[in-house]
């Protein structure tokens, strides 16, 4: 069941939903060594903010499970609609309720992808839905999450908001009220019963405590100086983790947004890599700029020579990832470009991680006067100057575990 225009019914309603089964969880691809471990869509329906959106993977994919048909189908049908240029998305939004609390009945530690037929940062989904997402996700400490979003300001806007961690403070209390204790309660599934939700166990319970525990009540001031309220404790959350994506020069102001953005751990995807990107010019507004890898914030005189300040410098990336385009229409990815990022992230100690070339690949040897040669995804492979590039965080390289 899900909740159309991106808005929640009540918080109450999602104890009485179906279990979590089918695709809103995705395992990681294997034909890639796995960044994430799974997929987790709690929302559906997008709409495209640049370039590198014009042969969108989730979009093929949401068009692909609507043609399912059947109740799988139905839970995507009306996204995204077919014209004589192929699939585009509608513009309509939906809540997957079904699988909100997924993460919380999962004992053991993954590295989850957020929102990977979304964004959660869309402009039509509601506040209330971002805040019971991260709702689940501050519960869940044990796990961590991947948030990758092409609307960089709105989400620097909802972390910067002092409200936030309040926001997010009452919805897990709502979280423990209403919903939980039915997932506590409801009978265990027998014979692979689809429809019903797998009991908690001890464990999770024992889980739960600690992330409920994150939440910090501040008792009213004598006097009126201050009202009660809550918030939560530790802020940003440590076991969030923002990331961007990136496709050219002229997207790169959503680094800027990125690093200026109070987070645990900062990452960008560059792909599909349209164009060349300069990560020590990264634009901050005002006429300044940053060196995405390094922090330095600097600003430029009239000959182009960097000038020290005006402001603070800022927390470098800890991760970047770069990719070429997949699917119908792909444009190819200059591997000067990709060659470019690769060596910037090697000076600076940077982990780099390079998923695929796409459809394009560069040319061999015997063909002088090209530079790059369609090929098909898997043919293309993801090899540079005959290497591949796995680098992860040192954090995410402690893989799956069970919490403690």
């Amino acid at each position: 069941m899900l909740s159309r225009g991106g808005a929640l019914r009540t918080i109450a309603d999602l104890a009485s939903l179906p279990g979590p089964r089918g695709v809103g969880m995705t395992p990681a691809r294997v034909a890639t060594p796995a960044w994430y471990d799974v997929t987790w869509n709690p929302t559906a329906g997008c709409s495209p903010v640049g370039p590198g959106c014009a042969h969108c993977e989730a979009l093929r994919t949401v068009a692909q499970l609507a043609r399912i048909g059947g109740k799988a189908g139905a839970r995507y049908a009306g996204l995204t609609a077919t014209g004589r240029s192929g699939s585009r998305w509608t513009g309509e939004l939906r809540v997957r309720d079904d699988v909100l609390t997924w993460p919380l009945l999962q004992r053991r530690g993954r590295r989850i992808l957020v929102d990977s037929l979304s964004d959660l940062f869309h402009e039509k989904l509601a506040t209330e839905t971002i805040d019971l997402i991260h709702a689940v996700m501050t519960i869940a400490h044990w796990h961590r999450f991947l948030i990758l979003t092409r609307r960089a300001g709105l989400m620097r806007s909802y972390y910067d908001d002092p409200l936030t961690p309040q926001r997010i403070a009452v919805q897990i209390e709502h979280l423990a009220k209403a919903v939980m204790p039915e997932l506590v309660s409801l009978p265990r599934a027998r014979g692979g019963d689809p429809g019903a939700i797998p009991v908690a166990s001890i464990a999770a319970r024992r889980n739960w405590a600690a992330g409920l525990a994150r939440v910090v009540r501040h008792e009213a001031a004598p006097g009126g100086a201050r009202s009660a309220d809550t918030a939560l404790d530790p802020w940003p959350l440590p076991n969030l983790w923002l990331g961007v994506a990136v496709e050219d020069q002229d997207r790169a102001a959503r680094v800027g947004e990125l690093m200026q953005t109070p987070a645990a751990l900062r990452w960008v995807c560059f792909e599909p890599l349209l164009g060349p990107v300069r990560t020590d010019m990264v634009p901050l507004g005002n006429d300044c700029y940053a060196d995405a890898l390094g922090g330095i914030c600097f600003s430029l005189d009239g000959r182009g020579r960097r000038l020290a300040g005006p402001r603070p410098n800022l927390p470098a990336l800890d991760w970047v990832i770069a990719g070429g385009e997949t699917g119908a229409g792909a444009r190819p990815t200059d591997p000067d470009w990709l060659r470019d990022l690769r060596d910037r992230c090697r000076t600076a100690v940077v982990p780099f991680f390079f998923k695929q070339w796409g459809e394009w690949a560069p040319a061999p040897d015997d063909q002088p006067t090209q530079k790059m040669a369609r090929r098909r995804r898997r043919a293309a492979g993801r090899l540079i100057d005959g290497r591949s590039w796995d680098e992860l965080p040192a954090a995410m390289r402690q893989g799956s575990r069970k919490p403690r």
